[in-house]
């Protein structure tokens, strides 16, 4: 089988190769992100944060910019949470029988300093000078070990400089095991033996500071340039490493070390220090959340996701558009050109925008979804293909594009090894895929992303197979809710729902893909708000009020659900006014949030998101 061009491969596995063949600069808008300074990196899943991180790191960016270590602009190491040792159960037995937060910093300085090291052993050095490598074992690691209450000391190898960093990655390994090690004797003491902490206390401030800041003096090194430790998925930590980790940020040890933290968007368990001290921004940290941007301003999304996708394709020798490989259907762009030209001829006596072109943008592909059917299991029938679907439908999440375009290469290969004609150049070459497999695997996406969600908080399994084939009904709303899942699950069927009953109304505004709220909402709807949030579910932004006196909220429905719904993706979107009291009763019954067919929705309920509001509310941030 051919390699897939969109397989996702996890950043920390790649290679700084990979990394720098497959990067496209996301984030060129956040230059803040490789200067000196604390920041906190926000983002929903698979937006693309530890891709940055890896490719922040010194090995890519030697490549990228063709330096040499001693040249880079700063010393960076990126430490993982999420497959390791900190977030482990048993030290939280230590609580009541030590000081929690000694111990605990003591693991998470240990974790970072492993890291470090093992990286600094793969790394390619231009200059090695022994002697002064002999010189910063002796007068600063080995004596910061001693002040740690280290006892026992590392065997240096000067072999190289890989080697000699190799040697104390072994070292820690080693004291790593045996704090792990000590929770155990708690665990398994059947006599109730008091055991005494006589392990190192490895500290921010007294060994990593001082330690990290004495590898730039070395030769081959970039001398006195500001390091950069990142912690990646930060949101895996324990409430207790957390305030620790708080406690390193709010030293504020910038420029010498900066600390660049990133974590799952409302996720990140506290921001009190060990002391219960608040660190705030912008004193202590800058927090950039990469979603936002990219959630509202599409323009700049599409153009990146294009970038991607082109990269991909090229790296496999694919040399084709982007617009041949992932066909319009074609019987779809004729029919939604009839009512491009049907909305033209009619436009000098019942336009109703301000240009014609308002007005094809606003409803050709409305009109045309409204007249599959009657029913909304016929206008079901819409299939989401060509490059602005998948895109739209990523939702600004790089995750989702290219879980999705992965999909779609392994059905289309699959297809054409099934097929008897099995030529050589069609088992190895996938110059488009059919938009009928386009289809079946972005509705395929939504359908896993919703209900793979709702199983994980054991919701019950409602009408896959209907859900599947597109029938938003199999939606089927909770009675009587009881938890925030529930209540989550009725919220965005009546969106969905409302979304798709105005797409096919005769409103002047149908395009709708978001809600604004008309109150500040109580503690539980902001409950079902945030979960809805940090699962992907809706997107979190600001907009002025209806009166025009202020900012409100605003939630978008994340576009990877349009095909459950029927709705359009593309382009920008109107948004919904609703009050508190129309949301609880979609949280209660799952129906539309309010009916088009009575009075109380009026036109100026809906209204059209536009460029100011993206960057009004981009720039507030």
């Amino acid at each position: 089988m051919p390699n897939n061009p969109f397989a996702v491969v996890s950043p920390e596995e790649m290679s700084a190769e990979q990394a720098n063949q497959l990067f496209v600069e996301m984030f060129s808008e956040y230059p803040q992100i490789g200067r000196p300074g604390n920041i906190m990196i926000n983002g929903a899943r698979g937006c693309g944060k530890s891709m940055l991180i890896r490719c922040s790191l010194p090995d890519v960016q030697m490549i990228k910019d063709a330096k040499r270590l001693s040249d880079l602009d700063n010393l960076a190491f990126s430490v993982s949470c999420k497959k390791t040792y900190p977030n482990i159960k048993e030290f939280d037995g230590l609580e009541n029988k030590h000081v929690p937060y000694l111990i605990n910093e003591h693991f998470l300085s240990l974790h970072v300093v492993m890291y470090a090291l093992l990286q600094l052993s793969e790394l390619k050095f231009d200059e090695y000078n022994e002697d002064e490598y002999r010189l910063f074992f002796e007068k600063t690691y080995k004596r910061y070990l001693r002040l740690s209450r280290c006892k026992e000391e590392p065997i240096a190898d000067y072999a190289s400089a890989n080697a000699f960093f190799k040697a104390l990655y072994l070292h820690m390994e080693e004291l790593q095991l045996a704090l792990l090690d000590y929770p155990l004797r708690f665990m398994l003491n059947t006599e109730g033996e008091d055991y005494i902490y006589n392990l190192p206390l490895f500290s921010f401030m007294k060994f990593i500071l001082p330690v990290f800041k004495g590898l730039t003096q070395l030769t081959g090194f970039p001398r006195d340039k500001n390091i950069v430790i990142f912690i990646d998925d930060a949101d895996n930590l324990s409430k207790i490493q957390t305030e620790v980790l708080n406690t390193w940020i709010s030293y504020r040890t910038q420029p010498t070390v900066s600390i660049k933290t990133s974590s799952q968007l409302g996720l990140y368990k506290t921001y009190l220090t060990s002391t219960g001290v608040l660190i705030e921004t912008p004193h202590d940290y800058q927090a950039v959340n990469i979603s936002n941007k990219y959630t509202t301003d599409i323009d700049t999304y599409v153009n990146k996701a294009k970038d991607i996708l082109k990269k991909r394709l090229q790296i496999e020798g694919i040399h084709v558009s982007l617009e041949d490989f992932f066909p319009d259907y074609d019987i779809q762009v004729a029919g939604i050109q009839a009512e491009i030209e049907k909305i033209k001829a009619d436009y000098p006596s019942t336009g109703r925008g301000f240009r014609e072109s308002d007005d094809v943008r606003r409803y050709a592909i409305p009109n045309y979804i409204k007249n599959l059917g009657g029913t909304r299991k016929s206008r079901a029938t819409y299939r989401y293909a060509g490059l602005d679907n998948i895109i739209h439908l990523s939702s600004g999440i790089i995750r989702y594009l290219l879980d999705s375009t992965a999909d779609m290469y392994d059905k289309q290969v699959a297809l054409l090894e099934s097929e008897e004609d099995k030529s050589s150049s069609r088992e190895h070459f996938v110059l488009e895929i059919d938009s009928k497999i386009q289809n079946a695997a972005l509705r395929d996406q939504a359908d896993r992303f919703l209900y793979s969600e709702l199983i994980k908080f054991s919701m019950p399994d409602v009408g896959d197979k209907d859900a599947a084939e597109g029938d938003f009904d199999s939606l089927i709303p909770i009675d009587n809710p009881v938890s925030d899942i529930q209540k989550l699950q009725n919220l965005i069927s009546a969106m969905g729902r409302t979304f798709h009953d105005i797409l096919v109304s005769e409103r002047s505004e149908r395009k709708v893909f978001s809600i604004a709220l008309t109150n500040n909402p109580d503690k539980d709807l902001r409950c079902v708000l945030r979960l809805g949030v940090r699962l992907g579910f809706l997107h979190e932004s600001r907009i002025g009020t209806k009166d025009g006196s202020g900012r409100t909220w605003l939630y978008i429905l994340n576009r990877c659900f349009a095909p459950l719904f029927t709705l359009d993706p593309t382009s920008f979107q109107g948004y919904l006014f609703v009050t508190n009291d129309a949301l609880h009763q979609a949280l209660l019954t799952g129906r539309q949030l309010r009916s088009i067919l009575t009075e109380d929705l009026q036109d100026d309920d809906i209204r059209q998101l536009t460029m100011e509001d993206v960057l009004e509310d981009y720039y507030d941030r």
